[in-house]
Formats: structure tokens, sequence, C-alpha cells
């Protein structure tokens, strides 16, 4: 992935080739950004609109993986990717729920929505 303000500089084909880190952590904020995001949607309560999101999300898939030639193992491996990161989100907002009902927090409740941390 070349990186014109990094690579761009004197013996920048060197690199060109991210790091194994900057993998990592590229993915690492596609996942929060995904997880945060549906949690946002579900917390409201609508579920059904959550399962139509990755109905969406799947379709789009699909279109992608053609797009890029990705084998039909490889594209499915990716769309399971996508379903683990739903039920790994509704897991987090469960336990958040239970937690509530258990120990419910005694903090003063303002407007201001929160965003929850996602442990991977």
């Amino acid at each position: 992935m070349y990186n014109a303000k990094r690579d761009g500089y004197g013996n920048g084909a060197n690199l060109a080739i991210p790091s194994m880190g900057e993998i990592e952590g590229r993915i690492t904020v596609l996942e929060v950004v995904a997880m945060t995001s549906l949690s946002l949607l579900v917390k409201d309560g609508d579920k059904h609109a959550a399962q139509q999101a990755l109905s969406a999300i799947r379709r789009a898939m699909r279109l992608k993986c053609e797009d890029i030639k990705l084998s039909s193992s490889d594209a499915n491996s990716a769309i399971a990717y996508a379903q683990e990161l739903f039920e790994a989100t509704f897991e987090n907002l469960d336990r958040e729920e239970a937690t509530r009902t258990i120990a419910p927090s005694t903090k003063r409740r303002g407007s201001r929505r929160s965003i929850p941390a996602f442990q991977s």
C-alpha cells in the first residue's frame, strides 16, 4: 500500500510494503469502526435494522469480491468474517445489558451518548 506522504521521501521504495503491525492496526481500526457503528444502530433497539445492514453488507461484499476477482472460498471467508463481527457486536451488547441489569450505573445520565469500547 503506497502512502504518498510516507513513501515519497528519499528511499521510499523500500517502505512501500506495509509492516504486519501497520496491517494489523488498520484492520483493528476497521473492526472498531464497524462494531461501534453497528452497536449504535442496535442500541436504539432496532435489531431488524441491524439484520438488514448485515444483508446489505453481504451483498456488497459479494460484489466487491467479484470485482477484485477473489476465489469463492476467499469470498466466503470474507463474508464469514463480517458475520463474526456482527456476532461479536451482539455478544458485547448483551454483556453490557446484563452488566447494567446486575449493577445499574450510579452516574447521572445526560443527553450525551458514550461510544462502547471493544476488546479484541
